[in-house]
């Protein structure tokens, strides 16, 4: 068809490219680190390739999906919800992505979906291969880890609004698959021995420097290179020095070339401030960081004597304000009180920040004194539990594997241990053993044996001489290992003849490294140095977090964990203990929803001991038995008669009865009021007369008697130690062992006040009883 005039006459459009015109794809989210204040635009394109990876292919179908997410991402932190939410989010979608491009499956169908969360999905798989028992050492390499099921639900709720937020259906999903459940392990609160020591040790570091800090600006005088402190460890002192500078050889400079030391004298008594803020106030993580000034402190009008802080902080996701209130009441033997604390915290703060209005109290400084608002905690705890020597109870549970390190190190090998992540996102075990360098050798070998003697003693382990002298093994089948200090202080510690061999191997290389030195320098048994000539390492332990992590030792099982939920959870059991929910709720500022999911309502081992005694009044109610005189039948069946020490002595000398390893008094023969007696069921399928060995079951039977005895007592504190730390081995245990522990508990109050002084005496200096381990324990969980 010819065309028409004014189609031949008209020219054709030529369409121009201009790059100016064209409008880059972004896509970031609002992202806050774990150590950031603020979130901080954060590019998430790399989720557009294969396996989130820019250097694979990337695929243009995902770019819709991404681009939903970020815009509502962006909308949900501006709304004021929780940028550290948000941070998991991302994760999540992340990790489901990467999963699914492994398995050759789209991630944003229902299939993708069900692959990762269905009833034969990824997340059921990783369910069955955990282990709650074990230990990272404890597995071989290329074991799989697994994770808890009670960490499904908030991760495939995360998942789902990543999801949702892609623009997917994902809630009809989530009708295809059983739901998941598992009971959530709440946050452990500190012990009261966790407390006193932490509190004591935190409030003298505060106490001692802060005032220097202080003296040293108002004054415009320069800082000394280290400020000095005392560790009490016993009858022993250790001075240690934590210097001022605030640069750093070892931190990481930022892109505009600061960095942060975070051993400096000012930030470690800022990370001593937060701990106890955390002590005092009850606030969570987010709160504390939010503290502003000012700081105003009122008088009480009817008690002038009284004096309060009101400290204010704000919950985003709550949208309200929470305050704490600190109280002029004494809170440790030196009478140092909250008032006085956030005093002299406020002065800190204002002098070394701007102190203007709105500017926080807590904060660390740069290297060039400037106010760091990235508030590295994790750095800092690392830090104060080594300068402060923080010790677990838990920490002997680790020392089968400090033995393993140390008789690699002393073969001149080495031992890797770590998580690795595959393809599919699946934690696995990496182990593997090599030869290293004799220095290398030499410095582990010392440092696992610190570590192997350390969980025998709370003793300081510094300039001790050689040689050591062993006594003869006891009843009880343990040693006393005794040693002099430099200074001519002497010490001991027991330790089960077991582990004797263990300790005079560590004795002999300590006398090889000592025969190759000049005779001028002292027979150390654990020094630093090499071929110039032994010395002491700094401060009171040479053992720091890093180490520990590299050695893939867990928190709270060498060092205690500083965490601002264990102060949390230790207040809301002690509040609850004291006014029940309503002070709990009042003190921890949070709702009931929350102190149900995250905070007991009291401890639940002891919550679950009373409902177990509940029932069993219940049970013994009839016509002919009142309320009163069913508890009455309760508490003897469930009580051990405590024996007079002579009386006591007076039964072992007949023979008619024994010590325990749990320090009770038995005939040898189980007698359990309606229980199944399996100690004699045990007897007769062996055709024998065996004395009973469930030491556990003591507080059931009628056999079992106390003995008012420092030696037996100590027994019975350890005992109750290892099943203790047996919970905590096995958090997810269900059977009696909360029952066992209140009861043999309930045995210890009947000791006389000497007795149990003396007991805990030596259990604080030498730790657990040598003939009581946590094989003794593990029957209980059973």
């Amino acid at each position: 068809m010819a065309k028409s005039k004014i189609a031949r006459q008209s020219s054709s459009v030529k369409r121009v490219r201009n790059s100016q015109n064209v409008v880059p794809l972004e896509l970031t989210i609002p992202y806050k680190g774990s150590n950031s204040r603020k979130p901080r635009p954060f590019d998430v394109s790399h989720l557009l390739h294969l396996g989130c990876n820019k250097e694979s292919t990337k695929i243009d179908s995902r770019v819709t999906y991404i681009r939903r997410f970020c815009q509502k991402a962006n909308q949900y932190v501006s709304h004021g919800n929780s940028a550290d939410t948000l941070r998991t989010t991302y994760e999540d979608l992340r990790a489901h992505l990467a999963f699914c491009d492994a398995v050759n499956v789209d991630p944003f169908t229902e299939s993708g979906y069900l692959k990762f969360a269905g009833n034969d999905g990824e997340l059921r798989h990783r369910i069955k291969m955990f282990s709650p028992s074990k230990r990272l050492w404890e597995y071989s390499h290329g074991d799989e880890l697994g994770i808890k099921e009670s960490t499904c639900p908030s991760l495939l709720s995360s998942l789902r609004r990543a999801l949702n937020w892609c623009g997917l259906p994902v809630s009809d999903w989530a009708l295809r698959h059983r739901a998941f459940f598992g009971e959530r392990t709440p946050n452990k609160g500190y012990s009261e021995e966790e407390e006193a020591l932490l509190v004591t040790r935190l409030e003298n570091f505060f106490f001692t420097l802060a005032p220097q800090l202080i003296s040293a600006k108002e004054n415009n005088i320069p800082l000394p290179e280290s400020l000095p402190i005392v560790i009490s460890l016993g009858e022993q002192e250790e001075i240690i020095r934590i210097e001022t500078s605030l640069d750093s050889c070892i931190a990481k400079q930022s892109k505009n070339g600061t960095n942060v030391n975070s051993g400096a004298a000012f930030n470690l008594t800022m990370g001593a401030a937060y701990h106890l803020m955390c002590y005092f106030t009850s606030m969570n993580d987010s709160n504390i960081r939010d503290i502003c000034h000012p700081i105003k402190v009122h008088t009480e009008e009817r008690d002038k004597s009284l004096q309060v802080v009101k400290v204010s902080s704000h919950k985003p996701r709550a949208n309200k304000g929470v305050d704490a209130l600190l109280v002029g009441e004494q809170f440790d033997v030196d009478k140092r009180d909250g008032v006085k604390f956030i005093r002299l915290l406020e002065r800190l703060s204002r002098l070394y920040g701007t102190g203007d209005d709105g500017t926080e109290l807590i904060f660390s400084l740069n290297n060039n004194a400037k106010v760091n608002h990235n508030f590295d905690l994790q750095q800092l705890n690392k830090r104060l539990v080594n300068q402060l020597h923080l010790l677990s109870p838990l920490r002997a549970g680790s020392l089968p594997w400090f033995k393993e390190l140390y008789y690699a190190y002393r073969n001149q090998q080495i031992i890797t241990l770590n998580k690795t992540v595959n393809h599919l996102g699946r934690s696995l075990v990496h182990k593997e053993v090599q030869v290293t360098s004799k220095p290398i050798a030499g410095r582990g070998a010392t440092n696992s044996a610190y570590c192997i003697l350390s969980c025998y003693t709370d003793l300081p382990l510094k300039g001790i001489l050689l040689p050591l002298t062993y006594s003869d093994r006891d009843s009880d089948g343990n040693v006393t290992v005794s040693f002099d200090y430099r200074n001519g202080m002497g010490g001991s510690f027991k330790v089960p003849a077991s582990d004797l061999t263990l300790i005079k191997d560590i004795e002999q290389y300590a006398t090889e490294k000592a025969d190759k030195q000049p005779k001028k320098y002292e027979r150390l048994l654990l020094t630093r140095g090499n071929d110039n000539g032994p010395k002491d390492w700094e401060g009171v332990s040479p053992i720091s977090s890093n180490l520990m992590g590299k050695w893939s030792v867990e928190p709270n099982r060498y060092y205690i964990s500083l965490q601002s939920s264990r102060w949390r959870e230790m207040t809301s059991n002690q509040a609850y203990a004291e006014g029940g929910v309503q002070k709990t709720q009042s003190i921890l500022q949070s709702t009931k929803e929350t102190l149900e999911k995250w905070y007991q309502n009291g401890d639940p081992l002891v919550n679950k001991v009373i409902l177990s005694q509940s029932m069993e009044v219940v049970e013994n109610l009839n016509g002919d038995t009142s309320l009163e005189q069913a508890k009455d039948i309760v508490v003897k069946r469930r009580g051990i008669p405590m024996l007079s020490h002579d009386e006591g002595k007076k039964m072992c000398e007949e023979g008619s009865a024994k010590t325990n390893p749990n320090g009770l008094l038995c005939n040898g023969k189980q007698v359990i009021s309606e229980g199944k007696n399996t100690q004699r069921k045990t007897n007769h399928a062996l055709g024998a007369n065996l004395p009973c060995a469930e030491f556990d079951m003591c507080y059931k039977c009628q056999s079992a008697k106390a003995l008012d005895d420092i030696e037996a007592i100590y027994k019975l504190v350890s005992f109750i130690d290892v099943l203790k730390e047996a919970l905590d081995m096995y958090p997810d245990s269900t059977g009696e062992i909360h029952e066992k522990i209140e009861q043999f508990e309930y045995t210890l109050d009947g000791a006389s006040d000497d007795v149990f002084d003396g007991a805990m005496t030596i259990f604080n200096a030498q730790g657990r009883h040598p003939r009581v381990s946590i094989d003794h324990a593990i029957l209980s969980l059973s």
